[in-house]
This record gives structure tokens, sequence and C-alpha cells, in this order.
């Protein structure tokens, strides 16, 4: 028994597909209930357990004992899950604070909201093709996977195309002081795609 737990870390270690199904088979659904514990989500439990096992093989993490590799597994999945909740509950506060901002633009003036799309979109315009496109697919709310997916790029060159785009935009419309919310907004959620 001794011998098996042995070989199946050396396995991991040597990244030997055999042990990764093993780990798939062994680990797969107890690390998932164990993130549904935090989130109350089978989906976002499961993509962060397959995050993990993504992210052992590309990194060829090593582990030294059966103890310390399973202290990772759950340690990485309490983290992620917690990441998770704090990556949600940013997203609701910049929600919050995107309709307080619309609310009081369509308090003060309907042609405010007109101005801030208009601005908005000739900004998107100006910037370069694939950047615009990249980012288009964004709003239209695809993940940094699928955008990386469907146009045949890293995930690296979506985000660090996301992150000019926001810039360019941010610069292009931040000289309007009723539309700085908007672009703070569109600023960080650079850091949460």
């Amino acid at each position: 028994m001794k011998e098996e737990k042995s070989s199946f870390i050396k396995g991991i270690n040597e990244q030997h597909p055999a042990a990764y199904h093993q780990l798939y088979n062994e680990y797969y659904k107890v690390l998932v209930l164990y993130a549904i514990n935090f989130l109350s989500s089978q989906q976002a439990a499961e993509d962060i357990v397959q995050d993990l096992f993504a992210t052992m093989w590309e990194k060829k993490m090593r582990f030294l004992s059966l103890p310390s590799f399973r202290t990772y597994l759950y340690n990485s999945i309490r983290n992620a899950s917690l990441n998770y909740l704090k990556h949600q509950n940013v997203e609701s506060l910049y929600l919050e604070r995107l309709a307080s901002t619309y609310r009081e633009i369509t308090e003060e003036e309907d042609t405010y909201e007109e101005e801030v799309y208009r601005l908005l979109f000739r900004a998107i315009d100006k910037l370069p093709t694939r950047c615009r496109e990249i980012f288009l697919l964004h709003m239209d709310g695809k993940k940094n996977e699928e955008i990386a997916t469907a146009l045949g790029i890293s995930i690296e060159t979506v985000k660090t195309q996301k992150k000019r785009a926001i810039q360019f935009i941010k610069e292009q419309m931040g000289t309007c002081y009723f539309l700085l919310p908007l672009c703070d907004i569109l600023y960080s959620s650079m850091f949460f795609s």
C-alpha cells in the first residue's frame, strides 16, 4: 500500500498521464464537494477543481509525500473558493455602483446616458482591430478561455489585449467628469476576468 502511494506521487511528479487519471478518479468528486461547501455552486466548484488539476500539470508541480500532496489539494481548493467569493462580492459591489451612477445620471439628465454610450463606442471603434474584437467578446460576457479558443490565441494574449483596451478606453473617456465612475468600473474589470 505504501509502495502504491509513493508510486502515485512519483507519477504525479513525473507527469505520467496514468497518475493524473488516478488523481481525477480518486480526488475530483471529493474536491468538488469540498469546494461546494464554500461556494454553493456545483459549476463553480467543478471549474475550480479543473483549474487546479490544469495548473498542477502546467506548472509541473512536485510533491514530497502523499500527506503534503493532499494538504496542497485541499488548501488550494479552499483558497481558490475564497478568491472566487471575493471576486463575486467585488463584482456585485461594482454593479451596484454602476447602477447607482446610472440612476444619478438618469435623474440629472437623460442625455448623459446616450453620451456615455456614444463616447464608449467611439473609443471602442478607435481600438486596433484584434484588440477591439477581443474587447467586444469580453463585453458579450465571454471568458478569457472562450475568447482565446474562438480566436485561436493564447489566454495571456487575451488578457493583455483586454488590459490595453480598457486602459485606452479609460484614457479616451477619462476627461468627462460624469464618465469617471464608468471608466473606473471598466478599468477594474480587467483584474477580475
